[in-house]
């Protein structure tokens, strides 16, 4: 009877693994590269990731040819692999978001199993899995999947680690792997993944009265020392290369910029200005939530209104709730807002709504019907949406009626107009650098040198007098909806061939 059992649970896992998996990389990857990159974020960290690749400077990304200091390098180096082995493409730089909002299903799947079974384990993944956040930026080349991955296998093996009972190997590997998911946290995308922290220490010193195993004590001093340590170390397997070849550049933009200064201030105009602005900000994620987490969100709110979740007796809800009110609270305190800097907390709402409405008796045709159309919503977004969206883009058309004349001796630059998607569609790996130029006569210099030349610039009264003092050229024009800053543009290539 008991190895009949093990291996009907070793079947169970196994399945909810494949469902949940197979499902998550098919909602996920499906017509992943059939949209062109979007300005800004996206091409910057694929072309970082190309030079990186084509340079073989793993420690330092760079921009066109100049150090970009703004994220730590473990999104490089997972699309600089994709690159080299699907080749350049959208889809290859998207892949590490789409299998890590993939491979963060199944570990919410077996984490709600472990918690309270197996129906548990499976709607919490679904309900991570089906909302338009996580759909999004699962689509994205960008960094915030693979740390929401990291931050979900640190918070499960934390779970782990604080109700194991003290068994010296088995709390030593929940411990040494808790930290080296802190510290790949970080290196995806800095010190919010270590943001799991919150609720094992929170929930650790509320269990502390009922007698936690002493080895490798959760709540001690000394414990966290040791895997702070630990954590920095592997950090500092990279970080001390990139700060020594930096000259401390690295900290200062990576930190000083990117977390100090988008806390006490407003970054790229991502929030609003003053007291007033501020203050009018603070309901911003529970507005976001409400959108991002549908179709959940509606029983998100009953649930937490009905059950009082703040009053729970069980440790599991404390650690889970006390997670996502963490994550809240920071960010609806630092002054600069997007939607997605929310996301860490995305898996602990799926387990933790997940485990509530089962527990309350919600049927599985309850989350089916709610599923299911989500689903058929989300692909055919995917398969019609995507494919129609592409011709609103005006870089990648443009870029694909510049081809013709482009090559690895064309020099390229670009007047007014400075998306970073320029360099990934125009540029070939081993061309010049994109050349910013700053005003007129750059211009007419940079255009009238021999050779092969292309400048993207939008449509002005200098095309027509660049035109009429050079014959040569040839005007190729593409018009759509720049998502940069909202507007709709007209875009000239004005080619000298060789």
């Amino acid at each position: 009877m008991i190895c009949a059992s093990a291996k009907f649970h070793r079947f169970e896992v196994l399945r909810l693994v494949l469902l949940v998996g197979l499902t998550s990389i098919f909602l996920f990857g499906f017509r992943l590269g059939e949209l062109p990159l979007l300005d800004r974020d996206e091409p910057r960290f694929a072309e970082a990731s190309r030079e990186m690749l084509h340079s073989g400077d793993w420690i330092i990304p760079r921009l066109n040819g100049r150090d970009r200091f703004d994220k730590p390098p473990l999104i490089y180096w997972a699309q600089a692999f994709f690159l080299r082995t699907l080749g350049e493409s959208a889809a290859a730089v998207r892949w590490p978001s789409a299998l890590a909002a993939a491979l963060t299903a199944v570990v919410i799947a077996l984490w709600g199993r472990r918690i309270a079974g197996y129906r548990v384990g499976l709607w919490s993944a679904v309900l991570f899995a089906t909302n338009p956040q996580v759909f999004a930026h699962a689509h994205l080349a960008v960094a915030d999947m693979l740390m929401v991955l990291c931050v979900t296998l640190a918070s499960w093996l934390g779970w782990e680690w604080l109700i194991s009972p003290s068994v010296r190997l088995r709390r030593s590997t929940l411990f040494l792997g808790f930290f080296f998911f802190l510290a790949l946290g970080f290196l995806a995308k800095g010190p919010i993944a270590w943001m799991a922290v919150i609720p094992l220490i929170w929930t650790a010193r509320a269990e502390k009265s009922q007698g936690l195993p002493t080895y490798l004590d959760p709540t001690s001093f000394r414990t966290w020392i040791l895997g702070g340590l630990l954590t920095l170390t592997l950090i500092g397997l990279w970080g001390v290369p990139a700060l020594l070849q930096s000259e401390g550049a690295y900290f200062r933009v990576g930190i000083g910029k990117h977390v100090v200064e988008r806390s006490v201030g407003i970054l790229e105009g991502h929030g609003g200005k003053g007291l007033l602005g501020y203050l009018a900000g603070l309901p911003f994620y529970g507005f976001t939530l409400l959108i991002g987490f549908l179709p959940w969100s509606p029983q998100l709110v009953r649930s937490l209104y009905r059950h009082s979740p703040w009053r729970t007796q069980q440790s599991v809800d404390t650690y889970l709730l006390t997670g996502i009110a963490s994550v809240f609270l920071i960010f609806t305190l630092i002054r600069t807002k997007l939607p997605h800097y929310v996301l860490p907390a995305f898996p602990w709402i799926a387990l933790w709504l997940g485990k509530t409405l089962v527990a309350n008796g919600i049927s599985d045709r309850y989350f089916r019907r709610r599923a299911l159309p989500t689903l058929v919503l989300l692909t055919s977004l995917a398969a019609f949406g995507f494919s129609n969206a592409s011709p609103l883009l005006p870089v990648p058309l443009l870029a694909e009626a510049c081809a013709p004349w482009i090559h690895s001796q064309t020099h390229l630059a670009t007047f007014d107009f400075e998306e970073p998607s320029v360099i990934w569609y125009f540029r070939k790996p081993s061309s010049p650098w994109v050349n910013h130029l700053k005003n007129e006569a750059d211009l007419f210099r940079f255009i009238n040198q021999p050779g092969s030349r292309v400048c993207i610039l939008p449509f002005s009264p200098v095309v027509e007098r660049l035109e009429t003092a050079n014959p040569r050229l040839r005007r190729i024009e593409a018009q759509g909806f720049n998502l940069a800053n909202g507007r709709r543009i007209r875009l000239i290539a004005l080619v000298q061939p060789d």
